[in-house]
C-alpha cells in the first residue's frame, strides 16, 4: 500500500471520528446495565444487532470506515474504555449460507491499534472514552488477501460484542457486520437478511421487557415512567426516556415473540 492511501486512510480515521452522526451509525446505549445497539437511519434509532457496511464508500477500495459508532454524552463512565471483541472469525456469503474464508482478511483498526481476523476469532482492542462519557468512534475496516488472490466480489461477515471496562457495565448481546465488496444492493441487502434471520434470531430481543421475565406488562411500565428523563429505560437509543419509549413500550405490551 503507498504511503499516499496510507495517509489519506489516516486522515479518514482521525476526521470520521469527530464527525457528526450519520444514517446506517450503530447507536450505543446502556439498558438493562448492559450496552444495547440501535441503527440510525438519519432521524431516528431502530434496535438492531446487524448492520450493512460497504467498501469502497469513501473512495478507497475495499476500504471503508463505516458504520461509525456513537454513544451520547454520559453513556459510558468517565475515564473508562469501550471496545469490540470479535466472537467468530470472517465468513463469506454464498447466497445460503456462511462459509469460512480462505485467504480473505479483514484489518480492523485505529491509528496504531490492529486486529487483523481470518477464518478464526481473534482479539480486539478498546479505545477511551470521550471526556463527556460518548464513544463517536469510525474504525477503518480493510478487506486484504494473505496467501493468495482476493475473489474479484463478495459479501463478508464478522460476529463481534462491545463491551466497556469499567467493571459494572455488561457487554453486549453479538453483532453482525455484512461487507458488500462489489455484489449488488439486493444481493446485500439479501445477507443481511440472512443473517437476521438466522443468526440473530429474527431481530433485536424484546427491548421494551425491562424486568426481564418474557412479557411486556406493568412492572416495565412502572420501571420506565421511574427512570423517564434518565438514559434508564431508553428504548431508543437517544440518551433519554421519554414519551417515545413510552410509546414503543405500549406497541409492545403482551408477550414478547
Amino acid at each position: 500500500m503507498s504511503r499516499t492511501l496510507l495517509a489519506a486512510i489516516a486522515a479518514v480515521s482521525v476526521a470520521a471520528s469527530a464527525t457528526a452522526q450519520h444514517a446506517g451509525d450503530i447507536n450505543l446505549s446502556i439498558q438493562q446495565g448492559a450496552i444495547h445497539t440501535a441503527a440510525f437511519d438519519g432521524s431516528t434509532s431502530i434496535p438492531s444487532r446487524v448492520f450493512g457496511a460497504t467498501f469502497g464508500d469513501t473512495g478507497v477500495a475495499r476500504f471503508t470506515s463505516n458504520p461509525g459508532f456513537e454513544a451520547l454524552p454520559g453513556t459510558f463512565t468517565l475515564g473508562s474504555r469501550t471496545g469490540f471483541t470479535p466472537l467468530s472469525g470472517l465468513a463469506r456469503f454464498t447466497g445460503a449460507g456462511l462459509e469460512p474464508v480462505t485467504v480473505e482478511r479483514l484489518e480492523i483498526k485505529f491509528l496504531t491499534l490492529v486486529s487483523v481476523v481470518g477464518a478464526d476469532p481473534v482479539a480486539g482492542f478498546d479505545l477511551a472514552v470521550q471526556s463527556n462519557g460518548g464513544w463517536h468512534r469510525h474504525l477503518n475496516f480493510r478487506l486484504f488477501a494473505q496467501g493468495g488472490k482476493l475473489p474479484s466480489s463478495g459479501i463478508y461477515v464478522v460476529e463481534m460484542e462491545l463491551y466497556s471496562n469499567d467493571g459494572v457495565t455488561l457487554p453486549s448481546d453479538p453483532l453482525w457486520l455484512v461487507f458488500n465488496d462489489g455484489r449488488s444492493v439486493a444481493e446485500h441487502n439479501a445477507a443481511i437478511q440472512w443473517v437476521v434471520d438466522n443468526l440473530s434470531g429474527g431481530g433485536e430481543p424484546c427491548a421494551a421487557d425491562l424486568d426481564g421475565n418474557g412479557d411486556v406488562g406493568a412492572s416495565d411500565l412502572a420501571t420506565l415512567l421511574a427512570a423517564w428523563g434518565t438514559a434508564g429505560a431508553d428504548l431508543g437509543g437517544d440518551g433519554f426516556t421519554d414519551a417515545a419509549d413510552l410509546a414503543a413500550l405500549l406497541a409492545s405490551w403482551g408477550a414478547c415473540p
